[in-house]
């Protein structure tokens, strides 16, 4: 009698890995950005980069749901091609 017969716990590895890639993406990601970023407040950059550090799985997905509404507006180029140049 085997006490694991072969292939059943190899689906359940399978799906694990592929969790963890998706994950590590997301981590990457996450990472990046945040240190990529500019935010409103001085210390938040340094915050994000340690919550997404030292909580990873929690830290990464708080920052990618909460962090948008915290970054500096950014200039956007809007230039305005309607005016007449002066003849």
């Amino acid at each position: 009698m085997d006490l694991i017969a072969s292939g059943d716990g190899q689906l359940i590895w399978q799906i694990s890995f592929l969790f963890s890639v998706v994950y590590l993406g997301f981590w990457a990601y996450a990472l990046f950005d945040a240190l990529g970023s500019e935010f409103r407040a001085a210390h938040s950059k340094f915050q994000w980069v340690l919550i997404i550090l030292f909580a990873p799985f929690i830290g990464t997905f708080l920052y990618l749901a909460m962090a948008r509404s915290m970054r500096k507006e950014r200039r956007r180029f809007n230039p305005s091609f309607s005016k007449q140049p002066n003849t």
